[in-house]
């Protein structure tokens, strides 16, 4: 039986998604910018002196005014590089940095895995419902979300908050027990029997760069730390991969584009409150450290990030290892920025206290990375004393050996260390 690669409508759409349609056709056509969200150039597809050729930042697709030319990134290959469908996927996820979908088989077995990963959707909306319902039955989370954390009734719709009190399994009869513990809504006991997940839970959805639900994270509604963690995220399953995910890149990504220009920050209370007092570029990790898939999610869509964090030593130390995975990933093209918030504030409460102008200032006037390296590199340096200069000569070579993808970038940094140290260093390429 034939064996081929099918492609499931969430990878094509996560394909169209993170291809930056004015890089791949700027290749090509020499394209002007025309307003925030609008390039222009003349059409590839028929001869014209004046640009009707489009292209929308905001919705990725082009359009030609003055022929039938229309369309995304997909179609795209196939018109102007004549490539069937399916190669023009395949060239495209390449350059996307994606991973081919794992459902080379026989159409027999695509079929199946679809339906199987259909079911794990089922079961996760499914849940959604009675978490939201959830909500309108407990007066101490909805206390906890508008007094706590101050999000209004309209926050709370659009991220579609909700609440466990002892568990879903025992309302969702209908859906397979096999569909319950690989969707991560259920564990399952040696005996076979499953029980739930989460319980006793504030539940915030999970969706995915194209906005489909594919996990869950739950804030403990007991304040008993010792007792049972604070967060827990949905487990790795077929649709949720926590080191791949941003909390609302999916809202996120219209603001990003526009601006060139995303924001981490390290809580999922943090986006929900800055896209409510109107920072619409904010997007948090899965509750653990950024990563370098994260970043990939990232790259097609910016020219800057900028990182928020605490301000304190834990918030420092976050803040040094994401400049760290930046050096190795960021090409020239690219920056990064950091903002450490005053002591005891973070971005949520910082922006609830102060308003959106002075979040505004903060992110103006982020650290560049290259100024957050010499810092660390000339702490305790004092050029009087050789060996202060050799340990801070130690970690910017340490520093320049993470840089692969922007050697202009690895070039002035090394200048610029050398003349905070006070000699030439020795680095190899």
């Amino acid at each position: 039986m034939a064996r081929y690669i099918e492609f499931s409508t969430d990878f094509l759409d996560d394909v169209r998604e993170r291809v930056n349609l004015v890089e791949l056709i700027g290749k090509t056509v020499k394209l002007k910018r025309s307003g925030a969200n609008r390039y222009v150039g003349c059409c590839p597809f028929h001869d014209e002196k004046t640009p009707s050729f489009n292209i929308s930042t905001e919705k990725n697709l082009y359009k030609c005014y003055g022929c039938p030319a229309r369309g995304d990134a997909i179609q795209w290959m196939m018109s102007h590089h004549n490539l069937t469908f399916h190669d023009a996927v395949i060239q495209l996820s390449t350059l996307a940095g994606m991973e081919l979908p794992a459902t080379i088989g026989s159409r027999e077995e695509n079929i199946e895995r679809r339906q199987h990963l259909a079911s794990l959707y089922q079961a996760l909306k499914t849940a959604e419902r009675i978490y939201i319902r959830g909500l309108d039955k407990s007066a101490a989370a909805r206390r906890y979300l508008e007094q706590n954390r101050g999000l209004s009734s309209q926050t709370i719709q659009e991220f579609g908050l909700g609440v466990v009190a002892t568990g879903v399994v025992s309302y969702m009869t209908s859906t397979p027990h096999v569909a319950l513990v690989e969707s991560g809504l259920a564990c399952e006991r040696d005996d076979k029997t499953v029980f739930d997940r989460f319980r006793h839970r504030i539940m915030i959805p999970i969706r995915n760069e194209v906005g489909n639900l594919i996990g869950f994270a739950g804030r403990s509604l007991v304040e008993k730390p010792d007792r049972t963690s604070k967060y827990i995220n949905s487990p790795e399953t077929d649709l949720f991969h926590k080191c791949r995910e941003l909390f609302a890149l999916h809202r996120a990504k219209p603001a990003i584009r526009a601006a060139r220009l995303a924001v981490i920050v390290e809580g999922y209370f943090d986006v929900m409150g800055l896209h409510q007092a109107g920072e619409n570029k904010a997007v948090a990790p899965m509750g653990t450290a950024f990563t370098s898939q994260q970043l990939d999610r990232l790259l097609p869509h910016i020219d800057t990030l900028v990182f928020a964090f605490d301000g304190d030593k834990a918030g420092r130390q976050a803040g040094l290892q994401a400049a760290l995975l930046t050096l190795e990933t960021l090409p020239d093209s690219k920056s990064a920025k950091f903002v450490f918030l005053p002591e005891g504030e973070d971005p949520d409460s910082f922006i609830r206290a102060n308003g959106l102008d002075a979040w505004n200032t903060l992110i103006k006037e982020a650290i560049p990375l290259s100024s957050f390296m010499a810092s660390y590199i000339t702490k305790n340096l004092d050029r009087s004393v050789p060996e202060t200069q050799v340990e801070a000569a130690t970690k910017a070579k340490e520093i320049l050996a993470r840089i692969k993808q922007a050697p202009t970038f690895k070039s002035a940094l090394q200048s610029h260390f050398e003349d905070l140290i006070g000699f030439k260093l020795q680095v190899g390429n």
